[in-house]
């Protein structure tokens, strides 16, 4: 079956993307380290690799992805990169096609209010499980590094940021101790982390994306959870609609 996109072309531009090798790193260690082998496999290593392109890739276009390439690139056989391919179709960011391979996943708008939404509804759930557990020094914490960022905003500190922004959506889900709960939003947000990534290269996004998370941090400090909760489900509509302007040009007023 012919393909408009050429193979060849599409893994070559995959496999040499830039991006940065020590902030790709603190993301996946925020999302996975909790649950990462203490000795990773070739499967992990080819899994954690092939994320971290997926996930901090410029692009928003289907393309190939070849075992054999990412192989050689990689420096493994290619049995371990299908299985870690296999892992990320499961994770939404790869598709499997029987008769062309694996593929870049791309998303629709409707993607985007599907996992919005559903990030809305458990993100939620998560927060009220996890009210009653919070460290208050952990949530001071993260005020003090909000703080911190909006001291050097005019550096655009794009790194601190987004560990920042990482960090208390991760404190907050894995305070809920519902390993189904956790389970589903882990996979869940190596899609909608895509976006994130790519709409904190829009520097007006960072003021706002602030102001909510010490807002929600403050009603957590006071023990008001229906406040939180409530700050929470507007905040991840927030980033649903810059989303939708960010990367699909919708307008702001759209949710």
């Amino acid at each position: 079956m012919a393909s408009s996109i050429e193979p060849e072309k599409t893994n070559e531009d995959f496999s040499t993307q830039e991006i940065s090798a020590h902030l790709s790193a603190e993301v996946f260690e925020t999302l996975w380290g909790h649950s990462r082998n203490a000795l990773p496999s070739a499967v992990d290593y080819a899994y954690e690799q092939i994320w971290k392109r997926l996930i901090f890739s410029n692009e928003q276009k289907e393309q190939r992805l070849s075992d054999a390439a990412l192989a050689e690139k990689l420096g493994v056989s290619r049995t371990p990169v299908r299985q870690a391919l296999e892992r990320l179709v499961q994770d939404g960011l790869v598709r499997s096609d029987p008769r062309r391979g694996f593929w870049v996943r791309t998303f629709t708008v409707q993607d985007i209010h599907e996992i919005y939404d559903l990030r809305g509804a458990l993100e939620v759930l998560a927060l009220r499980l996890a009210a009653p557990r919070l460290d208050p020094a952990d949530l001071i914490s993260q005020l003090e590094l909000i703080r911190h960022i909006r001291e050097r905003l005019e550096q655009q500190p794009v790194s601190l940021f987004l560990q920042c922004d990482f960090r208390l959506h991760a404190l907050l889900v894995r305070a809920s101790e519902n390993s189904r709960l956790i389970h589903y939003l882990s996979a869940l947000r190596s899609q909608f982390s895509i976006f994130q990534i790519k709409c904190t290269r829009n520097p007006l996004r960072m003021n706002p994306t602030l102001d909510d998370h010490e807002q929600i941090l403050m009603a957590l400090l006071e023990n008001n959870i229906d406040k939180a909760a409530s700050l929470l489900a507007s905040h991840i509509v927030h980033s649903k609609v810059y989303v939708l302007a960010d990367v699909f040009g919708e307008q702001e007023s759209n949710t």
